[in-house]
């Protein structure tokens, strides 16, 4: 089933991004942004050279990323990082679901505060499940399609964000 939401990833280099952006460009259309060109565009290449019909767009810039994109997922590795793209996006994502991806056993920060007017989504990307937080039920049921189709298990936890 293809769906209309357009998904930018953020930090599409990493474990987590690469994951995702290969898993479920079948089924949506997906922007994805990194400091490093080179492994994104070998990333697009090899994406489609495993499903020729994916849509997948290399972005330089993640104020772009987010104002075109209906989903955004902020999946770089590094706390600082995190925090100076949620700065960044902030005026770009009102009313859109923007998913956090937090590695398993990072007590990294959450990004709510600096996102107050997105339907934000916590995840802690485990190797089999992730465990998802958030209080926007269409959010809430996206985000476990998303984790669902890049191939882990979602594990719903009720929100105190």
């Amino acid at each position: 089933m293809q769906y209309n939401n357009i998904v930018a990833i953020l930090g599409a280099n990493s474990a987590a991004g690469k994951q995702i952006a290969e898993c479920i460009s079948k089924q949506y259309p997906v922007l994805i942004m990194d400091a490093n060109k080179e492994v994104l565009l070998q990333s697009q290449k090899a994406i489609q050279s495993k499903h020729p019909a994916a849509n997948i767009t290399i972005l330089e810039c993640s104020k772009e990323a987010s104002w075109e994109a209906d989903i955004v997922i902020i999946a770089v590795e590094k706390e600082e990082e995190q925090q100076q793209i949620a700065e960044r996006i902030n005026e770009f994502t009102t009313c859109k679901i923007v998913i956090q991806i937090r590695p398993e056993n990072n007590p990294m920060l959450h990004l709510q505060h600096k996102l107050p007017y997105a339907k934000f989504i916590l995840v802690d990307w485990g190797n089999t499940a992730a465990i998802v937080e958030g209080k926007d039920e269409m959010a809430l049921s996206v985000t476990g399609e998303i984790i669902h189709l890049s191939g882990l298990k979602p594990i719903f936890k009720k929100s105190l964000i």
